[in-house]
């Protein structure tokens, strides 16, 4: 019998994962290259989704500064 290999998709590290604003970048350009309203619009959320985290990064970085 041969050995089974798991169904589940492949999920990247973070550290295989591109940085948060080259991903937020990534996501402006399929929303301008989009030709549908929804992809567009699903571009431009997940780009808003990306600037969130990094945001809120920052402030974690400041405040643990402080």
């Amino acid at each position: 019998m041969g050995s089974h290999k798991s169904e589940e998709p492949y999920q990247p590290t973070m550290n295989e994962c591109p940085p948060l604003k080259e991903q937020a970048t990534d996501q402006l350009r399929e929303a301008l290259d989009a030709g549908d309203p929804d992809k567009k619009n699903f571009h431009i959320r997940s780009a808003l989704q990306f600037e969130e985290c990094i945001e809120a990064t920052d402030q974690a970085d400041h405040a643990q500064a402080d």
